[in-house]
């Protein structure tokens, strides 16, 4: 019988992120760039990741070091590409352009031989992928704007995707992942520092409202992150994990649309029609996840 905390973790992670890009995408207003956020987000994720070491007690060798280096490097541009499409972009466009991931997954992992892909699981897919079209936002808006928003939202997805099937498929198998996630982790922390020249300015001048932002914003980030991880090294069902995150998708429509004022976020502004195709979407999108679970 499938384990209910392989399906109730992606879940709540996919929740959980769309609450942070909205936190994040607050602590950015004001902001020419977004890398003393980037700074923040990716030194609080690289501190909580440290916390695997007290999982297991597998033992590293270089060649496993090495892919830990790799796949934290693709992380790592993944996360810079996310930022660049949510500071200058839209969440509720970004975030569901992000669920494109999916498809990279389900075309990496059998690549590579790690994962087996029945035709429900194709076709829970390919609906995932259409759905993310729909759900894509207000296609009305400034296009410079909006191809932000697509652009390095695709290219962050084909990122996050080599970087969830290097850890299923390279190092989590053989030594697990209370190895792994540190040294991934630690790898993208050492990258972030790449960033500091870019700075605005200092991390102590960071107005105290955006760090008021940043901070829950990057715990929450980081959180998710650690159950999306989790699912992958304990569950190697990285396929079927990335379908149930892609709810992230339906999750920032409801939000932006619910409660998206809370965090001085305009994307609700949108007439009758937009709000329609995001519907079917979102039904298009469960209708993925059942298949999935099936």
């Amino acid at each position: 019988m499938r384990s209910a905390a392989a399906t109730a973790i992606p879940l709540l992670s996919a929740a959980g992120y769309a609450v942070a890009a909205l936190m994040l995408k607050r602590a950015m207003e004001g902001e020419r760039s977004p890398w003393r956020v980037v700074f923040i987000v990716n030194m609080v994720t690289a501190l909580a990741f440290q916390s695997w070491f007290l999982v297991d007690a597998g033992v590293l060798n270089a060649v496993h070091v090495g892919h830990a280096v790799l796949a934290g490097a693709a992380f790592f541009i993944g996360q810079v590409f996310t930022f660049i499409a949510i500071s200058r972009g839209d969440v509720s466009i970004s975030t569901p352009v992000l669920g494109t991931k999916v498809v990279f997954v389900a075309i990496f992992a059998h690549l590579t031989g790690g994962e087996a892909l029945g035709p429900g699981l194709w076709v829970a897919t390919l609906l995932t992928s259409l759905a993310l079209a729909l759900l894509g936002g207000e296609w009305r808006a400034n296009r410079e704007r909006l191809l932000i928003s697509v652009t390095f939202a695709f290219l962050a997805a084909v990122a996050f995707a080599a970087t969830d099937v290097m850890q299923q498929h390279w190092v989590v198998p053989e030594v697990g992942y209370g190895r792994f996630g540190p040294v991934m982790f630690l790898t993208v922390a050492t990258l972030s520092l790449g960033l500091i020249p870019f700075f605005d300015g200092s991390l102590a001048a960071l107005p105290r409202q955006a760090l008021s932002w940043a901070a829950p914003g990057s715990a929450v980030l980081a959180l998710q992150a650690m159950g999306i991880a989790f699912c992958i090294g304990k569950f190697h069902e990285v396929t079927v994990t990335n379908v149930l995150y892609n709810t992230r998708g339906l999750w920032s429509v409801v939000l932006v649309w619910a409660v998206g004022h809370w965090f001085a976020n305009t994307e609700r502004e949108v007439g009758a029609a937009i709000m329609t195709r995001r519907l079917v979407g979102a039904l298009l999108l469960l209708v993925a996840v059942w298949l999935c679970l099936r």
